[in-house]
């Protein structure tokens, strides 16, 4: 008896043991800064693999912003040391218009994404809720917590502020998604409401969407995100097509909560 609880104390010991090297391994992965180099050759790694799915694309006669819904299906690989969600916006006909690659890593929301239009391509920093915009390699601007807006120079430009949102699974004869909170919200911009940006839903809650037709007729997705109230410039629109796309693939997917 004696020899019995002997081993089972030391096969104790030793898987406690594991998973506390496994949760430190982690935690030390997650947390170590990468460096610029590692850095620089995932993003380029991320717009080869943004330009391979561009030629997926449909081409747009009317503005891009227009045309972004909050319909995508996407792989989601979910790593050790990072998750990543990569793969393509519709449009309301069905057609692939934005392709993108997302990557995170940390204990906090922190990452960076490219995507690609047509004509277009746009690259996100991000940590938390604060984010940078670059438009075909120039940057943007970026936004806060606060939901102030930047442009490139650091001046203040405008606001929005995306709302808290969260979802719950209703079982009752079907399961079904409903989500909490403000359905959009206003973005304003040189002093004046230019649109109004639709919440993506919560895709995470969803799981694996690897569908279009599941997208469009089984959860009935497709509701373009921008709907003007004042008529944008050439620069804006910039601003307008970098929200949209931000909007569905990052709000509509939380890789880290």
């Amino acid at each position: 008896m004696g020899t019995f609880l002997t081993i089972i104390i030391i096969l104790t010991v030793l898987v406690v043991g594991g998973f506390t090297i496994l949760i430190a391994f982690v935690i030390n992965k997650s947390t170590t800064q990468k460096t610029q180099e590692f850095i620089e050759n995932e993003k380029q790694e991320m717009r080869a693999n943004v330009e391979k799915k561009r030629k997926e694309l449909h081409p747009h006669k009317a503005a891009l912003y227009s045309q972004v819904t909050d319909a995508m299906v996407f792989n989601y690989i979910k790593a050790v040391t990072y998750n990543k969600l990569s793969g393509v916006i519709l449009n309301e006909k069905h057609k692939p218009i934005v392709s993108f690659e997302r990557i995170e890593r940390g204990l906090h929301t922190k990452g960076h994404m490219g995507a690609m239009t047509k004509k277009q391509t746009f690259y996100y920093d991000f940590t938390d809720l604060e984010a940078t915009f670059y438009c075909d390699d120039m940057l943007l601007g970026r936004f806060d917590k606060t939901g102030t807006i930047y442009d490139a120079t650091d001046k203040v430009i405008g606001h929005a502020k995306h709302p808290m949102k969260a979802s719950f699974d209703l079982q009752l004869f079907t399961s079904s998604q409903h989500r909490l909170g403000e359905d959009f919200f206003p973005l304003t911009l040189n002093n004046r409401q230019l649109a109004t940006i639709n919440v993506a839903p919560n895709y995470d809650d969803i799981k694996h969407v690897s569908s279009v037709k599941t997208v469009f007729e089984e959860l009935g997705f497709g509701t373009p995100i921008i709907t003007l109230t004042d008529t944008p410039t050439a620069e804006e629109e910039n601003w307008l097509t970098a929200f949209a796309i931000f909007e569905t693939a990052f709000h509509g997917h939380w890789l880290i909560p």
